[in-house]
């Protein structure tokens, strides 16, 4: 999920469900320079998974928004997660690394998951180059959902394809690199909490993350959504030819995936299940 380095967070202290709108504001810190992004992103998607009863929820009280800087250096909160007992946030960021928030009392933030490639190629190293110069061989975490059942958190990587870590953390195991041809640019994820399934986009099968703008300007159609079977560890792709799929998010009822197309900023709605399984709505 291409976000903006800003991102707004309310009522964090709740429990692990989802909240109608989770606002996390992480303020990007560079060499001793604090700079407040422009722009906030507020996580309403579920909104359009809710029936009309529910979207008239209490308004959330802006009061108690919490602002969380990021340690020196480190920039690009991705993606935002909470595990099962609601301790986070999760973020993932841009030198490959997924980090927790321990609280303000507590440990602040730390590494709590990295690809094999982190380790292997020194990533952890103090680098002058650029996040983006380096990306492709240290990973790019992007979209991270938690299993609520086993404690597993499941990352959507760029470069690393589809990978999982255990509740404690540490090297992730990657678990889908190809489906009909390799990914180029793996994107969203989330997880069916019943099944178990996890389902993730492939934004484009022609550029990269580090060519993003590419996959917008081309107008090209190659992205995919795609389904990986935790009990066979078999990936299926759902369906081929979308236009920079994005985000991805199962319906509360599981009938249906609602995909975010960032090109067309258009929402599109993908059945699963019953009988329009296989058919999907505004491409």
């Amino acid at each position: 999920m291409m976000l903006d380095h800003s991102l707004d967070w309310r009522d964090a202290e709740e429990p692990k469900k989802k909240k109608l709108a989770n606002n996390l504001d992480v303020t990007a810190t560079t060499r001793g320079t604090t700079s407040k992004l422009p722009l906030a992103i507020l996580f309403s998607l579920p909104l359009l998974l809710l029936p009309s009863s529910a979207v008239a929820a209490k308004a959330v009280d802006a009061s108690k928004t919490k602002r969380l800087e990021l340690p020196d250096g480190l920039v690009g909160p991705e993606s935002v997660a909470f595990d099962r007992r609601g301790a986070g946030p999760y973020v993932s960021i841009s030198d490959g690394r997924v980090l927790k928030y321990g609280g303000e009392g507590g440990a602040g933030w730390t590494t709590f998951a990295y690809s094999p490639s982190y380790t292997k190629n020194g990533c952890d190293a103090q680098s002058e180059l650029p996040a983006v110069a380096t990306e492709s061989s240290c990973g790019r975490p992007l979209g991270l959902r938690f299993h609520n059942n086993s404690g597993n958190l499941y990352i959507a990587d760029a470069y690393m394809g589809l990978m999982r870590v255990g509740p404690n953390g540490g090297e992730a195991t990657v678990l889908a690199t190809e489906a009909g041809g390799a990914p180029r640019f793996t994107n969203g994820v989330d997880v069916d909490q019943v099944t178990g399934d996890v389902y993730f986009t492939d934004s484009s099968t022609t550029y990269t993350r580090a060519q993003h703008q590419m996959v917008t300007a081309s107008g090209g159609s190659t992205g995919r959504i795609m389904r990986y079977n935790r009990r066979t560890n078999q990936v299926t792709v759902l369906k081929s030819g979308v236009t920079y799929p994005n985000g991805i998010t199962i319906s509360a009822d599981r009938s249906h995936l609602i995909v975010a197309l960032t090109g067309p900023c258009k929402l599109m709605r993908y059945w699963i299940r019953g009988p329009k399984a296989g058919a999907s709505l505004g491409r």
